[in-house]
């Protein structure tokens, strides 16, 4: 098959995309070498590794390092490790996702508190992006995020980037290999101000997630707090033996409740 249309990019992942969910494929098998997808859709090397890196972001890809690529999960399964893009999310339990940006502005790093100034190695003078945005799922506030955003990697950045899928934009405009994110779950309570833009009881159980995302080489790219309403949300943790490395890792599955 050979894609002709525009926009080559967003067309591939969405093709790769249906290839793994489909019942050719297992989890933990292996998927198609980048050169093989170059070949059979007629596209270039860059493109296809654009897109395949989307996937991994996604979760639904795997890179071993002198192995090849490899199916990680399929249908609404994530690793907790993995980045996460809402808009997926919502696609993947047949929801639309719309975004509300409440606040956005530079500001410099004597600023900000003392957790974000160490998360992103800020000096001072260093500049920062803060936003604070409602993502909302058929229309109905879902999750508050506060978020910073390391300036120097995100150079012009602007309010209306700002207004859908972040990890997208970042490697769409920036074209910015995302290496990964620390994250922290805890259970809160939704205080005056939060709920009211959620649409909840004060008072209400939510979940924060806080997180510290890279670029690759480990560059701190942002830290974020971000709210899920908590009867929206169910987290499922799996820990799994890695007998190679000796090691455990914890998986997560995040779904909507319906």
């Amino acid at each position: 098959m050979k894609i002709v249309k525009e926009p080559i990019y967003q067309q591939l992942i969405k093709i790769l995309r249906n290839l793994i969910q489909s019942e050719q494929y297992e989890i933990g098998d292996k998927f198609l070498t980048e050169n093989e997808i170059s070949i059979r859709y007629e596209i270039s090397k860059n493109t296809v590794n654009k897109a395949v890196t989307s996937l991994i972001g996604e979760g639904l890809l795997e890179f071993r390092k002198g192995l090849g690529t490899f199916i990680k999960f399929k249908n609404s399964q994530y690793d907790l490790h993995s980045l996460i893009s809402f808009t997926k999310m919502a696609e993947s339990i047949g929801k639309t996702a719309s975004t509300k940006v409440l606040e956005f502005k530079k500001i410099k790093g004597f600023e900000v508190d003392r957790e974000v100034k160490t998360a992103l190695q800020l000096e001072d003078n260093s500049y920062v992006y803060f936003m604070k945005r409602l993502r909302l799922l058929n229309g109905k506030p879902s999750i508050l995020e506060f978020r910073y955003v390391n300036a120097l990697l995100s150079p012009g950045l602007r309010k209306s980037d700002v207004t859908r899928s972040i990890i997208a934009m970042w490697m769409e405009k920036y074209d910015l290999k995302l290496a990964g994110a620390d994250q922290t779950l805890r259970a809160v309570l939704l205080n005056d101000e939060n709920a009211e833009l959620l649409e909840e009881k004060s008072g209400d159980p939510a979940i924060q997630r806080e997180s510290t995302g890279f670029a690759e080489g480990e560059k701190p790219l942002w830290y974020e707090r971000t709210i899920f309403c908590g009867k929206d949300y169910v987290f499922r943790f799996r820990v799994e033996s890695l007998n190679v490395a000796h090691t455990a890792k914890s998986v997560f599955v995040g779904e909507f409740e319906k």
